[in-house]
C-alpha cells in the first residue's frame, strides 16, 4: 500500500471510529424512545425536549470551544515532544471547565423559574410552569458534569486515542438509558407516581451517565497518563508559560464558542419563537406542543443519525490536521480535508435520503402507530435540516483550519440573523413548513458563503467533489427506484405486527443500500474513498 493510501486510511479510519461510537450512541438513543414514551406519556415529552434545548444552548455558550482547543493544543505539543506543556494544558483546562460548569449549573438552577416562564409563557403556580421549572433545575446538574467529562475527551482526542473517545460515548449512553428506564419503571409502575417522574429521572440520568464516563476515563488514565508524566519528568526544557497557554486556549476556544452558538440558530430560534409563531398561525397549544416534541425529540433523534458522520470526522480531523500543519505538510493537510469532505458526502447523503424517502415507514417502526403520519411528515421535512447538519460541521472545521475564523463567524452570524428574522413570518404564512424553510434558508446561506470563502482563499477546486456528488445523487436515484418497486410489489412496512414492520423496513434498507453501493461502485467511488482493492480482496478470500 502506498503512502497516500496509508495517510488516507489514517484520517478515514479515525473518522469512522469516532462516527461508529456516535452512531451506536444515537441508535441506542432511538431504541429507548418507545418504552420511555410508554412510561412517561407522550404529553410529557415536551418537558423532556425543553430541558435538553436549554442544556444544548447553555453548553454551546459556555464550553463548546474548550474541548476542541484542548485537542488541538495537546496534538500540537505532543508533536513537539513538549510533554511538560501537555501536562500543564491538562491541569489548566480541567480547572477551567470545572469552574465554568459550576457557574453554568448555578445560573440555570437559580433562574430556572424565570426561564421557564419566558419559554412556555405560563404564570407561576400553573402545572406547565412548575414542571418546566423542575426539569430545568434537574438538568442544571448535568451542566457541571458534562464540562468535566469534556476535559477528558478533549485530552484523549488530542492524543488520537479515538477508540477510548468512542467507547466513552457508548458507555455514557448505555448507562443513561439503563438508569432512565429502570427508575422510570420503578417510579410509575411500582410506586404509582405520576408519569412526569419518568421525565424527571430521564433528565437526571444524564448526570449519572456522565459520572460513569468520567470514571471510565480515570481508569484509562491509569494506563496512559503515567507514560506522559514520565516523559515530562525526563524533559529538560521548561513548559510554555501558563499565561501564554491561557491566551492560546482562549484564542482557539472563543471562536469555537461563538461558532457553536451561532450554529445552533435553528435550535435557538425554535426555543424562543416556536410556540408564538405556531399559535399565531392558528394552531392550538396542544398541537403546537405535539409538533415541538416531534421536531425536538422523536424526529430529532432520527435526524441526528446522519450528522454522526460529520461529527466523527470533525473530531478526527482536529488532531490529524493539527499534526500535518505543525509539520508544515500542507499537501497532506489538504488531502485530509478532501478525504473528510468526500467521505461525509458519500455516507451522509444516502442516510438523509432514507429519512426523506421512507419517513413514515421509519417513524412507524421506531415509535408505533401514534401520530405516525404526522411524525413521518415532520421527519421528511426535517431530513433537509439533516442534510445541512451533516455537511456544515466539516465545512466549518475546514474554515477554522484555514484560519478563516472571522469569516466563518461573520457568515454564521448572518445565517443566525436570517433564522431569527424568517422563522416568525415564514411560520405565520406557511405553518409548520415555515419552521423548516427558515432553517434551510439560514443553512443554505452558511454553506454557500463558507464554500465560496474556502475557494477564494485557498484556490481549492470543487470540481472533483461535484463530480463525486453527482455519482452520489445517481446512487440515491437508484435507491428511490428500489423503494418504488418494493411499494409496487406490495411490501408494506406499516403492519399491526411491529416485528414484521421491522423486518420489512430492513428489506427496504438493505436493498436500498445494495442499489446505492452498486451504482456508486460502477464509478469506483467507494473504492477510491476507502482505498479498496476488490481484486486483492477476492484473492485473499479464495486463498482462505
Amino acid at each position: 500500500m502506498d503512502n497516500v493510501s496509508r495517510r488516507k486510511q489514517s484520517i478515514v479510519a479515525g473518522g469512522l471510529t469516532s462516527s461508529a461510537g456516535i452512531f451506536l450512541s444515537k441508535v441506542m438513543g432511538i431504541l429507548y424512545v418507545v418504552p420511555f414514551t410508554a412510561i412517561a406519556g407522550e404529553h410529557n415529552l415536551t418537558y423532556y425536549a425543553r430541558a435538553y434545548s436549554i442544556y444544548d444552548i447553555v453548553l454551546n455558550v459556555t464550553i463548546a470551544g474548550i474541548p476542541y482547543a484542548i485537542a488541538t493544543m495537546i496534538a500540537k505539543y505532543v508533536v513537539r515532544d513538549d510533554y511538560k506543556t501537555v501536562v500543564l494544558i491538562r491541569k489548566l483546562s480541567t480547572g477551567i471547565l470545572l469552574v465554568t460548569g459550576f457557574i453554568a449549573m448555578l445560573t440555570v438552577f437559580v433562574f430556572a423559574g424565570p426561564i421557564a416562564g419566558f419559554t412556555v409563557k405560563a404564570a407561576p403556580g400553573t402545572e406547565v410552569y412548575e414542571r418546566t421549572r423542575v426539569v430545568f433545575m434537574i438538568i442544571s446538574a448535568s451542566m457541571f458534569f458534562a464540562p468535566f467529562l469534556s476535559s477528558f475527551r478533549g485530552f484523549h482526542q488530542g492524543l488520537k486515542n479515538l477508540r477510548s473517545y468512542a467507547f466513552s460515548q457508548v458507555l455514557e449512553q448505555f448507562i443513561r438509558i439503563l438508569f432512565l428506564l429502570g427508575m422510570g419503571i420503578l417510579a410509575v409502575y411500582f410506586f404509582n407516581r405520576d408519569s412526569i417522574w419518568a421525565v424527571y429521572f430521564a433528565i437526571g440520568a444524564s448526570s449519572i451517565s456522565a459520572i460513569a464516563a468520567i470514571l471510565y476515563f480515570m481508569v484509562v488514565d491509569r494506563r496512559d497518563y503515567p507514560v506522559i508524566l514520565d516523559k515530562a519528568k525526563r524533559q529538560a526544557t521548561p513548559p510554555i508559560k501558563t499565561k501564554d497557554l491561557l491566551r492560546e486556549l482562549l484564542t482557539i476556544s472563543i471562536p469555537y464558542v461563538i461558532i457553536s452558538f451561532l450554529g445552533s440558530n435553528a435550535n435557538i430560534a425554535n426555543f424562543i419563537f416556536f410556540n408564538q409563531a405556531m399559535i399565531a398561525h392558528g394552531e392550538t397549544i396542544e398541537q403546537t406542543n405535539l409538533l415541538f416534541s416531534l421536531l425536538s425529540f422523536t424526529c430529532l433523534k432520527l435526524v441526528s443519525i446522519p450528522a454522526v458522520v460529520s461529527m466523527g470526522f470533525s473530531i478526527a480531523i482536529i488532531p490529524y490536521l493539527t499534526t500535518a500543519v505543525e509539520r508544515q505538510d500542507f499537501k497532506l493537510a489538504r488531502k485530509y480535508i478532501e478525504d473528510a469532505l468526500d467521505t461525509v458526502l458519500y455516507l451522509g447523503v444516502p442516510l438523509c435520503f432514507y429519512l426523506f424517502a421512507i419517513s413514515e415507514e421509519i417513524y412507524y417502526t421506531m415509535y408505533g402507530s401514534a401520530n405516525y403520519v404526522l411524525g413521518g411528515y415532520v421527519l421528511s421535512l426535517s431530513s433537509f435540516i439533516a442534510l445541512f447538519g451533516t455537511f456544515n460541521p466539516v465545512v466549518s472545521q475546514l474554515m477554522m483550519n484555514l484560519r478563516l475564523r472571522k469569516v466563518n463567524i461573520r457568515n454564521l452570524l448572518i445565517g443566525f440573523l436570517i433564522a431569527i428574522a424568517t422563522i416568525y413570518p415564514f411560520t405565520y404564512v406557511l405553518g409548520f413548513p415555515g419552521i423548516i424553510l427558515s432553517s434551510i434558508t439560514s443553512s443554505l446561506y452558511i454553506t454557500v458563503s463558507n464554500l465560496y470563502a474556502i475557494h477564494k482563499t485557498s484556490n481549492f477546486g470543487f470540481r472533483m467533489m461535484i463530480k463525486r456528488l453527482i455519482v452520489v445523487l445517481m446512487g440515491i436515484g437508484s435507491m428511490q427506484i428500489v423503494f418504488m418497486l418494493l411499494r409496487l410489489f406490495g411490501l408494506e412496512v406499516v403492519q399491526p405486527n411491529r416485528l414484521v414492520s421491522l423486518f420489512n423496513l430492513g428489506i427496504y434498507g438493505l436493498l436500498g443500500l445494495i442499489a446505492y453501493l452498486g451504482m456508486t461502485g460502477m464509478f469506483s467511488l467507494p473504492q477510491i474513498l476507502f482505498s479498496l482493492d476488490f481484486t486483492k480482496l477476492k484473492a485473499k478470500v479464495l486463498r482462505k
